[in-house]
């Protein structure tokens, strides 16, 4: 318990005896602490620049981030030595949309990781957002083929609040890059099929109504009315499948969550291939 002064504890009672009041307030500076290692977004708590650039008509210029601006953690670096050990943290803008995403640049700006310059986000305010959700009702395993995910078409919501789209197709070329590279790290680098503005997102539950002017290319909207196209995205339950041969060479993993998207079956989820 903080010790108070003789003198200051007689000075209130005096005052109060008076008739009058006495607040008291600690002046005492709050420290501040590193974040956890484990997070993946922060919203900034004030203005600064995070050394990412935009490609312009006249060149590359510096993007300044506003305050309560939502960022992706793309790194942590370990400063010092213990017990004087602090973190900072590189960052990104996220899984925005396909069309600005291929624009900006980073310079691995690090930046002190602590409460003095942002919020821990424990879950973004609209989860469904940069999750690929591809068409079907979960991962196929192949007894011949276990390096061979499943070819579907896709969605993917962005952080800046755009609908992208993957035709069966589009995501078929994608799923070529497989054994070379884990694209779903950073899916926002792949280029959509389509694109779409959201004008409204309301989340109740684990259910989601998406409102955008213009229909998606070869996608089932439902159309409310003139410039007005919604999806209904309504989370299920969570499967998993694993798969191991009788020689026991290699094995196979996946999990994922089911969702109805306007009424069909798609999935989010992920699958390993791996050798014992």
């Amino acid at each position: 318990m903080k010790k108070i002064h003789k003198w200051t504890l007689a000075l209130a009672i005096a005052l109060v005896a008076v008739g009058g009041s006495v607040t008291a307030q600690a002046a005492t500076k709050t420290k501040a602490k590193d974040l956890p290692l484990y997070t993946t977004y922060v919203r900034t708590k004030h203005a600064m620049d995070i050394g990412a650039k935009e490609k312009t008509k006249s060149g590359y210029k510096t993007i300044h981030v506003k305050k309560n601006k939502l960022l992706r953690v793309d790194g942590i670096v370990f400063y010092g030595k213990y017990p004087n050990a602090y973190t900072k943290a590189t960052f990104t803008l996220g899984a925005i949309r396909y069309a600005r995403y291929r624009k900006i640049k980073y310079s691995n700006k690090a930046i002190r990781f602590n409460t003095t310059n942002f919020t821990y986000v424990k879950t973004l305010r609209a989860p469904i957002r940069a999750q690929l959700l591809r068409q079907g009702k979960g991962f196929v395993m192949s007894k011949t083929q276990f390096n061979q995910p499943t070819y579907s078409s896709a969605l993917y919501v962005t952080l800046d609040n755009y609908i992208q789209t993957y035709t069966k197709a589009r995501m078929t070329q994608i799923d070529d890059k497989w054994s070379t590279r884990n694209v779903y790290n950073d899916f926002a680098e792949q280029k959509p099929t389509d694109s779409v503005k959201i004008t409204k997102l309301v989340k109740k539950g684990t259910s989601y109504k998406i409102d955008y002017r213009t229909p998606l290319k070869g996608f089932a909207d439902h159309k409310i009315g003139p410039h007005h196209y919604r999806l209904t995205i309504k989370q299920g339950g969570k499967q998993s499948q694993g798969y191991t041969p009788v020689d026991d060479t290699f094995d196979t993993a996946a999990s994922w969550t089911n969702f109805k998207v306007n009424g069909r079956a798609y999935f989010v989820g992920d699958a390993e291939w791996g050798l014992d």
